[in-house]
């Protein structure tokens, strides 16, 4: 495949809770011609609280962050969709006061799929899902920051690419529902219960595994599973980076398969199995 470069904020996540997506990210990226580099200097875009707490010092805490990805030229790419969407809401903001930073902010999922492509990720696989049934898990922010990209209620697009990997989407009403990091600290009994609906509603549609584009998200469904009532539902919870990774023949080191908290390795023996 052709070569791509990127100005790349990975965001405090996957330096530290989400190194498989990490992992598994800059490997993906390197194999489907994306090149990653990385945005030197940059700091936290002030996750979910800043915004409404102090909402000029989450500008300039931005600002910042997009005049040195400017400065490196190149689109903007995040693999996290709360990177995501502050950065947008920066840029917007510093637009409605005439200053436009000259760079364009999109997700790590996004830029893949326009610039990539579905078909040339298709041809690119060795190792076909064949009989792994994905539940396509978008989150409150990757949509409705960008309504271009999909549909803001009803997104099709995660479901597209597991159909090119070789597997079968299920229905999933679940998909666009709050899995409740955000409120995680202060209600953790309301978040955990938000999460449990999601995974429940997956494992009701017979779900072998939950594909995600967010390290908050996969924080609830992956890391705290097995908090919800009743104890995890035992459904793998992996980034759509590691689900491609599993398509193209990379191995569980390659992914970064042994950091995700619910087991992966049945739905590896599977992949491999139908190999």
């Amino acid at each position: 495949m052709n070569s791509r470069s990127y100005v790349y904020f990975p965001g405090c996540s996957l330096h530290a809770t989400a190194k498989e997506y990490a992992i598994s990210a800059e490997n993906v990226c390197r194999v489907v011609g994306m090149d990653l580099q990385e945005v030197k200097g940059w700091n936290c875009c002030g996750a979910t609280a800043l915004p409404s707490l102090d909402y000029e010092s989450f500008v300039v805490l931005n600002a910042g962050n997009l005049k040195k990805a400017s400065r490196a030229g190149g689109d903007l790419v995040t693999p996290c969709s709360e990177c995501f969407k502050n950065l947008r809401d920066t840029r917007k903001t510093l637009a409605s006061r005439g200053d436009v930073p000259e760079v364009r902010v999109r997700h790590l999922f996004q830029a893949m799929y326009e610039d990539v492509g579905i078909e040339a990720i298709k041809r690119a696989v060795e190792r076909p899902l064949d009989g792994i049934q994905v539940a396509s898990y978008y989150g409150c922010l990757l949509t409705r920051t960008d309504p271009e990209f999909d549909d803001i209620e009803r997104p099709v697009k995660l479901d597209q690419l597991s159909e090119a990997l070789g597997a079968t989407p299920v229905p999933f009403p679940f998909r666009m529902k709050c899995c409740g990091g955000p409120i995680f600290l202060p209600e953790r009994d309301t978040a955990l219960s938000m999460t449990k609906s999601i995974l429940q509603n997956a494992k009701d549609m017979e779900a072998d595994v939950v594909q995600v584009v967010c390290p908050l998200c996969s924080m609830m469904l992956d890391i705290y599973q097995d908090q919800v009532e009743g104890g995890s539902l035992d459904i793998p919870v992996l980034y759509f980076t590691q689900l491609i990774g599993l398509a193209l023949g990379m191995t569980g080191d390659d992914l970064a398969l042994d950091k995700n908290i619910v087991p992966t390795g049945p739905l590896l023996k599977r992949v491999e199995a139908v190999a």
